[in-house]
C-alpha cells in the first residue's frame, strides 16, 4: 500500500444545520420500486456509549430538522408512488425526547389527515421503556417496529 507524499485533509468545522438542508430529490425517483422510504429526523448523539462511533462520526450535539420538514418529505415520497413504510434513519429515535413528541404529534396528524398510508420504523435505546407516552404516541403514529441494539457487560 503506498501514500501520495501529499495528501489534503478535509474537515468540517461546522456542521449545517438540518433545518438549512435542501429535501431530497424526491421528483426524480419512481418510489413505487422501493420497498420502504427512508426519512431523516436528526444527527449526531449526545451520548457517551463505548462502542459508538456516531459522535466521532457526526458530533455530539444533536441536529434536528422540524417536523414540517419530515412531513413535506413524507408527502412528497407519498406523491411519488410510496406504500407500505418509511424508516427513520436516525441512530437514536428518541436522542432528545420534546423534540421527539413534537415530532410524533406532527406524524399523528399527519397520519389522520391522509387516511394511515404509512407504517414507520425506526432505532432507539432501550430508554423507550422508560417513556411510555412517546411509546403511546408511536403506536398512534402508526410506527410497527422498533430496533434497540442491546450490549451486555463484561
Amino acid at each position: 500500500v503506498s501514500r501520495p507524499a501529499r495528501q489534503e485533509v478535509y474537515q468540517t468545522s461546522q456542521r449545517t444545520a438540518m433545518t438549512a438542508l435542501p429535501a431530497p430529490a424526491y421528483e426524480l425517483v419512481d418510489m413505487r420500486r422501493y420497498f420502504l422510504g427512508s426519512v431523516q429526523f436528526s444527527s449526531g448523539c449526545p451520548f457517551t456509549c463505548e462502542f459508538c462511533d456516531i459522535p466521532a462520526l457526526y458530533g455530539r450535539r444533536l441536529r434536528l430538522k422540524s417536523p414540517e420538514q419530515v412531513c413535506l418529505e413524507l408527502d412528497a415520497m407519498l406523491g411519488r408512488g410510496l406504500r407500505g413504510a418509511v424508516y427513520f434513519v436516525d441512530d437514536n429515535f428518541i436522542a432528545n425526547p420534546a423534540a421527539t413528541r413534537c415530532l410524533l404529534r406532527a406524524l399523528i396528524d399527519w397520519q389522520q389527515r391522509r387516511g394511515y398510508p404509512i407504517r414507520f420504523t425506526c432505532e432507539a435505546t432501550l430508554n423507550l421503556s422508560k417513556m411510555p407516552d412517546v411509546l403511546g404516541m408511536m403506536r398512534e403514529a402508526c410506527f410497527t417496529a422498533v430496533f434497540c441494539g442491546i450490549e451486555t457487560p463484561e
